[in-house]
């Protein structure tokens, strides 16, 4: 009896031994489909249309892989396709030995991007000192999440005639296996200066919050929070803003299948400089827009970039341009903004509201009336501004007249616009004005 369990012990500690021996090359042979695939799957399909990603080699061993991909990028409005390869170096697990320590998961890689590009390498080749060192790193996990981290090392560089000084930049990327994914960058202090000139550039910090309910979706909810403590310049513009932040976020609109709602915001707390402009806050919101006007969109750039890289020179046929026109044309959308500045000492707002109903049965931009425009149309607009402001500013010998006719009024020290036009009846500060002398 005691034989059969020594025997069945000793046989459960082979399979065992067997089995984390053979796990490293089963990890590596399902490395293009668990990894590296799932990894370029997350770019949305829009922003793929200006990537082509070729594998030009893939080596796989018992505990570690090589690959190799060609990337070749094509921007908007460049006649060259910007070219590089990403090479990976991949370390099976379960147990893998990073730089970082021990790890377990699928796989661990390094990835060292290399750029055939004339444009970035010729811009390298001219940086005047060495750039610092960037990391690449990839872990997989095995619940299928990938964590890409980039790492740039600070960098200090003191010459005679310049100096400059990076803090370095950390940037994380998770993608779970639902797609969806999170994104953390943060950079650290960048300041410049040139003796001769006096020329002086200061960045305190730089933090970026992403978040995508899926990555490879531009149509799914998703946020974005981009906050720079302070940006200061001595020369030749001498400046310096606080408090800058810009947010985006994306969420469905009223028809989830068909329609999302985009919210912006962009901020500067404190602007001390010769203009006279001390803070500035601009929200924008674009409601129920067509995710296939927004595809229509990247189609048409799509095909313009690839008549550029084919070197034909071509512009957007008009054909697009008008059916991209009439998809606009028939589909409702509302679009508002928001802007409160402190201008010459005063606070001033202005609230755009834009409602525009769509015209569903127009078949051609051709059939469109400038009649069948005015009656789709719907606008709010109220400003408000400073009095006191508006007099030291150079717009104070236009107050009185525009008062005068009308077109603005003064309550409680302030100047006041307030526009609307809806069903084809335009009404400036309440009263009603023919729409026939616009027309």
């Amino acid at each position: 009896m005691q034989n059969n369990k020594l025997a069945i012990g000793i046989g459960l500690g082979v399979i065992l031994i067997l089995a984390i021996a053979a796990a490293p090359k089963l990890i590596g042979l399902s490395l293009r489909d668990n990894t590296v695939d799932t990894l370029f799957s997350l770019i949305p399909p829009e922003t793929r249309q200006q990537l082509a990603i070729t594998e030009t080699s893939f080596e796989d061993g018992w505990y570690s892989s090589s690959a190799e991909f060609q990337v070749d990028f094509t921007p908007f409005a460049l006649d060259e396709t910007l070219s590089g390869s990403l090479a990976f170096e991949f370390s099976h697990g379960p147990v893998i030995l990073t730089p970082k320590g021990m790890e377990f998961g699928l796989v661990h890689a390094t990835i060292t991007p290399r750029f055939a590009s004339k444009e970035i390498t010729k811009a390298l080749t001219q940086v005047p000192f060495e750039l610092p060192e960037v990391t690449f790193e990839l872990f997989a996990g095995f619940d299928q999440s990938l964590l890409l981290e980039l790492t740039i090392a600070p960098v200090t560089i003191t010459e005679p005639a310049a100096s400059v000084s990076f803090e370095g930049l950390t940037g994380t990327l998770l993608a779970n296996p639902d797609m969806s994914a999170e994104i953390q960058m943060m950079m650290g202090g960048l300041r410049a200066t040139e003796s001769e000139s006096g020329m002086g550039f200061e960045l305190a910090s730089m933090q970026l919050a992403s978040s995508s309910e899926q990555m490879n979706n531009l149509f799914a909810p998703s946020d974005l929070l981009l906050s720079i403590p302070s940006i200061s310049s001595q020369s030749p513009l001498q400046f310096s803003v606080e408090g800058v932040e810009a947010q985006s976020r994306v969420r469905p609109g009223i028809d989830a299948q068909r329609q999302i709602d985009v919210y912006q915001r962009f901020n500067i707390n404190n602007i001390s400089s010769d203009i006279p402009i001390r803070s500035l806050s601009w929200t924008t919101e674009v409601n129920e827009l067509q995710t296939a006007l927004v595809s229509a969109y990247f189609d048409l750039i799509a095909n313009f970039q690839q008549q550029m890289a084919a070197g034909s020179g071509a512009m957007p046929s008009e054909e697009d341009a008008l059916e991209l026109a009439l998809l606009l044309a028939q589909n409702g959308l509302v679009f508002n903004n928001q802007v409160a500045a402190n201008i010459y000492d005063g606070d001033n707002q202005a609230d755009i509201r834009i409602r525009w109903l769509g015209l569903p049965q127009l078949q051609s931009m051709e059939e469109i009336e400038i009649s069948e425009v005015i009656a789709a149309l719907e606008v709010e607009v109220n400003v408000s501004l400073d009095l006191e402001a508006i007099m030291r500013s150079p717009a104070a010998e236009m107050v009185d007249p525009y008062v005068q006719q009308g077109y603005v009024s003064i309550d409680n020290g302030r100047l006041l616009l307030d526009v609307s036009l809806a069903n084809s009846e335009l009404t400036i500060n309440g009263e009603v004005t023919p729409l026939d002398q616009f027309l």
